[in-house]
């Protein structure tokens, strides 16, 4: 059985516990948790989904139970939802091999084509490495050659010929190595974190040319796609696809993956 993040649970529980009515026993995420999965092994999937998204309503971020949810709504044929809580899993674990596999094959039932990558093939294997360290990985990588850097200077200072040759080219070793962490970890992180994303929810949904239904329509999209928000107005968000296409859609029509 897979455990819930603990960090920020039960002060989260007493709280909630505090203004339920007296008598009313508070069930903990963990509880929550164990009940979906209780459920998801009966094929109650609709048990299941409730059950994982009162684990949500703490505060909650874990890759399995984004995981579980999507498996729950792909059990139920919503595509949209299943790809979204799919995506928010990746987001959190991105070299997770079940997810990945769970979120590719949901894909292969979108309407919509997938938009071929343009990038050469090496810019496609780095980003893809880059995926596969996250972000997290990079800084702990960054972190240690800071410091072997700053110990390298160090004992550079320390010795009475001060600094040899080979400690010369070992730093600038560091220092480059550094240099392209630190811009590979930017890179990956705003790939990751810093651009918002969101997949459409409904069957089919008319991309328009502006926040408003009185605008034309410029193309359709389908369930399961994954778009970039670029921008936000009132119930409208402004999306984009790789192929540069871009226009708004009601904001009830796809799902935030962060």
């Amino acid at each position: 059985m897979i455990s819930i993040l603990r960090s920020c649970g039960p002060p989260l529980v007493l709280l909630v516990c505090t203004f339920l009515a007296p008598g009313v026993r508070c069930e903990s995420p963990e509880e929550s948790f164990d009940r979906g999965n209780a459920a998801y092994e009966r094929e109650s999937y609709e048990e299941a989904i409730e059950a994982y998204r009162a684990v949500l309503r703490y505060g909650i971020e874990d890759p399995r139970l984004e995981y579980n949810l999507g498996n729950a709504a792909f059990k139920l044929g919503r595509l949209g939802q299943a790809i979204l809580h799919f995506e928010r899993a990746r987001r959190l674990a991105p070299t997770d091999r079940d997810v990945l596999a769970n979120l590719e094959y949901a894909r292969s039932f979108c309407f919509d084509p997938a938009i071929p990558d343009e990038r050469a093939a090496l810019l496609r294997w780095l980003a893809g490495w880059q995926d596969r360290l996250g972000p997290d990985r990079q800084a702990w990588l960054l972190l240690a050659v800071f410091w072997a850097s700053a110990s390298l200077v160090a004992w550079g200072f320390s010795r009475s010929g001060r600094f040899s040759t080979t400690i010369g080219w070992s730093l600038a070793t560091l220092i480059v190595a550094g240099l392209l962490l630190g811009a590979s970890w930017y890179t990956t992180h705003q790939r990751l974190e810093g651009r918002r994303s969101a997949v459409i929810l409904d069957d089919v949904v008319e991309v328009l040319a502006g926040p408003g239904q009185n605008n034309p329509t410029l193309f359709t999209v389908h369930e399961g796609l994954t778009v970039e928000v670029r921008g936000e107005r009132d119930e409208w968000i402004q999306v984009s696809l790789p192929n540069g296409l871009f226009g708004w859609l009601a904001r009830d029509s796809a799902g935030l993956i962060r």
